[in-house]
């Protein structure tokens, strides 16, 4: 009790220091994951992303991924991601989706720090593209580090919270996203994420969406 308490604490702090009448949304999406021999991963991930009180569709990706496992708590992985985007178009005078292509690479290590209680890291560079009329044009890129505590309540049941450190290259940091939750376990091929999150800005910034996530994964060997 003690430690989901605790696991709770850690984002209602922030998220009600800086929170001024934020709007609602969720990301909804799901993977397949192909394994292919102990060390060797593919991954297909598909998301959609609805804001501004559950009204508009901000955003759909996809993304194609390959991951080796190096030991049995490193593992690194490369991936491309294809996102729409909704923008306003102010010579059309009309909102579009529009394309952007993302290439990132990353390394995750985790493993149990205290019984049930166990803790994940992840460091990530990413680099953004968008299609422009003079073809495609480099956006921004972004170290990403990401810390995680999760506590095994049951062999199904992993509530968790998490921390997304987002630094941008020739700015500095300029955002977390905090993020609380809980991992169920279907099947031994199936599992579901139901998650709350928010980017909390470094500067005095307020908070000024809330999402829920919804992710399904399916895994084969």
């Amino acid at each position: 009790m003690t430690l989901r308490l605790l696991f709770l604490l850690l984002l209602v702090f922030p998220i009600a220091a800086k929170a001024q009448d934020p709007a609602l949304g969720v990301w909804a999406g799901a993977g397949v994951e192909k394994r292919f021999g102990k060390a060797f991963s593919v991954e297909v991930n598909g998301q959609i992303r609805i804001g501004d009180n559950f009204t508009i569709t901000r955003a759909y990706l996809g993304e194609l991924g390959l991951g080796y496992k190096l030991t049995k708590n490193l593992k690194v992985g490369a991936f491309y991601r294809y996102t729409g985007r909704r923008r306003y178009d102010k010579t059309e005078g009309e909102y579009y989706y529009r394309p952007y292509h993302r290439f990132y690479g990353e390394v995750s290590y985790g493993g149990k720090l205290w019984k049930k209680l166990k803790g994940d890291y992840r460091l990530r560079y990413q680099n953004q593209f968008k299609d422009d009329v003079e073809g495609i044009v480099a956006d921004r890129s972004y170290v990403r580090n990401k810390f995680e505590l999760s506590y095994d309540l049951t062999k199904r049941l992993s509530p968790f919270v998490s921390a997304d450190v987002f630094y941008r290259i020739g700015t500095g940091v300029d955002q977390v996203r905090s993020k609380v939750g809980v991992d169920l376990s279907l099947s031994k091929r199936q599992s579901l994420t139901l998650a709350v999150f928010t980017d909390v800005p470094v500067n005095d910034g307020p908070i000024t969406d809330i999402f829920g996530n919804v992710g399904y994964k399916l895994k084969f060997k």
